[in-house]
C-alpha cells in the first residue's frame, strides 16, 4: 500500500509516514484543499481500477474456511506548518470516506 501511495503522491512532492499499523499519513506541501481534493479523486479512481483488482491475487492467501475483509478509508484536511499535527489528523479522520474494500475468502 505504501508503494502505491508513493507512486501517486511522491511525484508531486508529497511524503508519507506510517502513523500506526493501520494508518498511513500523506502530506502534500504547498497545496490547498481544492488541489488536494482533485489529486485525491485521481488517486481514488486509479486505486479502485488498478490496486483493488490486483490486490486479491497477492494478499488473499488464506487457509481453508477463513475469510477476511479490509476497508480503506481516506480523509483530507488543511494544516499550517505550526499547527498541531494531531489536530490536523483528527480533522482528516472526521471526514474520512471509504475509498475501497478488499474481501478475501479461502482459495482466492
Amino acid at each position: 500500500m505504501g508503494l502505491y501511495i508513493e507512486k501517486h503522491f511522491g511525484k508531486i512532492g508529497g511524503f508519507s509516514t506510517r502513523r500506526s499499523t493501520d494508518e498511513i499519513i500523506t502530506m502534500i506541501p504547498y497545496s490547498n484543499l481544492a488541489e488536494t481534493e482533485s489529486i485525491m479523486q485521481i488517486f481514488v479512481q486509479d486505486f479502485q481500477q488498478q490496486f483493488l483488482r490486483a490486490m486479491p491475487q497477492v494478499a488473499c492467501k488464506l487457509p481453508a474456511g477463513e475469510a477476511a475483509g479490509l476497508a480503506i478509508l481516506a480523509g483530507i484536511a488543511q494544516g499550517q506548518s505550526m499547527a498541531d499535527i494531531d489536530a490536523i489528523v483528527g480533522s482528516a479522520k472526521s471526514q474520512q470516506k471509504e475509498i475501497g474494500r478488499l474481501q478475501c475468502a479461502a482459495g482466492e
